[in-house]
Parts: structure tokens; sequence; C-alpha cells
């Protein structure tokens, strides 16, 4: 262990503790934030082992390497939930100690390694073969769980996005660039920690590099979320309760259930209404409000949207805020451009910035000066 990563676990282990009491010790966080905490935490117990000595001679500490080692199968889990309280803004539950599972198992699998040190575990974890079955499954979990739950992760996010884009008007999509970002970079961490323990090319610079990037993110993340609590939230899709996608499954069972003659004359009234009532200024509009609005089911609204206008619910809307915002530059108002982007129903500087320059090609500001360049 070289002076430099004896550093970088210091600084892991300090850093886990201490983010999470920042985390969970607030009696108003967020029930994501108390994940999170909980995560650092076990990325800081994580980093303690390597300061305990595994030498021939048994020492005090050496029960407890034992119960540190298993700990990082909680990563996988952890950052799941997290995700998902985020994702759903959904409040903590017995429900959740399920995913505690994979570390509960490690730990029955070795219940007499977690009470009796012995050689062949000293080994194992200084990287010999694992010398029982047992510790052979444990660290088959130690891999498997995490890359499980990662994928999962994924999945939820993507599927989150889809639907969002579906049924809200306004979300802000960096919020899934982020989350997106975070996901990406702990499937590279993971895969390098794989490749180095499953390969001959594993060297100390590979090690120092992954710990410094777990370390570096955790930080990064945690501090954001502790200085921001809601900087990760994402906008309530409608029918989150029960199961998350069962909105997403109706719709894509309803498909080609309307012919292309009623679609157009569905397709006719919401244009109409949105034209004569401009419900795009709602920015709390919904693909079930609108819906209501215009005497449509959600099911052939989306429908009608996505087979017959080629778009999902959050672009059409988007489309009708930004020409309105277009409209008024062009017509050289010299309100401030935040101020007719809230009046047409954006709900967020972000989110206005991030949808007008998809749509227009450039930024608000620039197609201002465009057009008084004219």
């Amino acid at each position: 262990m070289t002076a430099l990563h004896q550093y970088i676990s210091a600084v892991g282990s300090f850093q886990g503790v201490l983010l999470f009491f920042l985390l969970v010790c607030d009696k108003n966080t967020s029930a994501a934030s108390k994940v999170l905490g909980l995560y650092c935490l076990t990325m800081g117990l994580a980093f303690f082992l390597p300061f305990i000595s595994f030498g021939v001679t048994p020492s005090v500490f050496h029960p407890l390497a034992a119960w540190l080692f298993f700990v990082p199968v909680m990563y996988g889990p952890l950052l799941y939930l997290y995700c998902k309280k985020v994702v759903f803004n959904a409040p903590l539950t017995t429900s959740d100690l399920v995913h505690l599972t994979p570390l509960i198992v490690c730990y029955a699998l070795n219940y007499d390694s977690l009470l009796f040190w012995h050689e062949g575990l000293r080994l194992w974890i200084n990287g010999a073969a694992a010398p029982t079955q047992r510790l052979w499954l444990s660290e088959f979990i130690l891999f498997v769980v995490p890359a499980a739950y990662l994928l999962a992760t994924a999945v939820l996010i993507v599927r989150y996005f889809r639907r969002a884009e579906n049924t809200l008007s306004n979300f802000d999509p960096a919020v899934f660039k982020w989350l997106g970002l975070l996901i990406g970079s702990f499937i590279g961490i993971f895969v390098l920690k794989g490749v180095m323990a499953f390969s001959n090319i594993a060297t100390m610079t590979m090690l120092v590099v992954s710990d410094a990037l777990i370390v570096l993110i955790i930080l990064l993340i945690a501090l954001t979320q502790w200085r921001y609590p809601r900087f990760f939230e994402v906008a309530q899709t409608e029918q989150t309760s029960g199961n998350p996608h069962s909105l997403a499954s109706n719709q894509s069972s309803d498909v080609g259930a309307i012919d292309s003659e009623v679609r157009s004359i569905m397709y006719e009234t919401l244009i109409d209404h949105m034209q004569r009532e401009q419900s795009y200024r709602d920015r709390e509009l919904s693909l079930t409000k609108l819906a209501q609005l215009t005497g449509l089911s959600p099911h052939h609204l989306s429908e009608v949207l996505n087979q017959y206008a080629g778009k999902n619910f959050n672009q059409f809307v988007n489309e009708y805020r930004v020409k309105e915002v277009c409209e008024q530059l062009n017509a050289s108002n010299t309100t401030p451009v935040l101020d007719l982007a809230l009046k047409a129903g954006f709900a967020s500087k972000s989110t206005f910035n991030t949808i007008f320059k998809k749509l227009v090609g450039m930024t608000p500001t620039q197609y201002r000066l465009q057009r008084n360049d004219q």
C-alpha cells in the first residue's frame, strides 16, 4: 500500500463518516439525502479496511476486517435506492429494507468468519483464491449484486425519462443528464475494479485511480445534495402509485386502437383548443390535465400525439411555448427573456434554455440579438 493510496483511503474514510452526519443528522433532510448519507458511511467503512494489518499474527482488528470486507456489496443497492428516492421523491419505508438482503446473505454465509479469524480468510482478503465454497459464493455476490443494481438503476432512469416526456410539460432534462453521468461514472469504476479483480493486469496505479474517482464522485454528489437538496429532484409524473410503469404500459397497449380519420379529428380538436385557450401557459399542465380539458382520454391523447403528430407530449406543448416567446422577440419586445418564458408556461430558466436551444438551434439571447440586427 503506497503512501498515496493510504492518503486517498484516509480521506475517503474520514469523508464518508463526515458526509454521513451532514446528510443524515438534519431533521429536515430528504429521504434521498439519508440514503446518500448511508452510502457515504459504507464508503467510509470500506476505505478503513486497508488500514487493518493482515499479518500472520492475529490482532484485535482482524475480526473487524470480515465485517468491513462485505460492506461494498451495498454500493449498488444504495445507489439504486438513492436514485429511486430522487426520481420519485418518495419517503423511506420498511419495504426498503429488502435492499439489505445482499449484505445479510454475505454475513450469513460467513457467520464463522465474522466471529473467528482464520488463516484462509486472511489469505482471501489479501487476494488469494477463496478457500471455501461459501467465500467463493460471497465473492461472486460482491460483483454480481452491484452489477445488477447498476443495470436496474440505469433502466429506472431511462424509463422515467421517457415517461416524463410523455406526461409532463415541464421537467428539466439536465437532471437526467446528471443522473446518467452519475451512473456512467460508477459503471466505469465497476468495470475497472472488475478488470483488476479478474485479470493479471491490475496495478497500484489502477487501484489508486479507481479509489480516487470513488472519493471524488461521492464528495461532489454528497456536497451538492447537502447544499441543494432539490438539485437532483425530478418533476413527478402521473400515477406514480402502484406500478410506476403502468401508464406507459397502458399507452403501448392502446396504440392503433383508433383509426387515422378519428386521430385526425382528435388532433384538430387538440390544436383548436391549444390555439384558443392557450393551455400551454399552465406550468403544471400534464397529459391527464390536457386530456380533461379537451374531452379526450389520456391514452387516446398520447396515441394521437405519438402516432399522428409524431411527437411526445413534452415536445408538443413546449413547441407552443417557444413559438410564443419567438413571436414576442420578433415583435421587438423589450421584456426580459425569462419573463417571456415564464409567461409562456416554462417553469424555470434552465428548462427554457434547454428546450429553446433544442428547438430553435440557438440560445434565446442569440435569437434576440439576431432579430435586432435584421
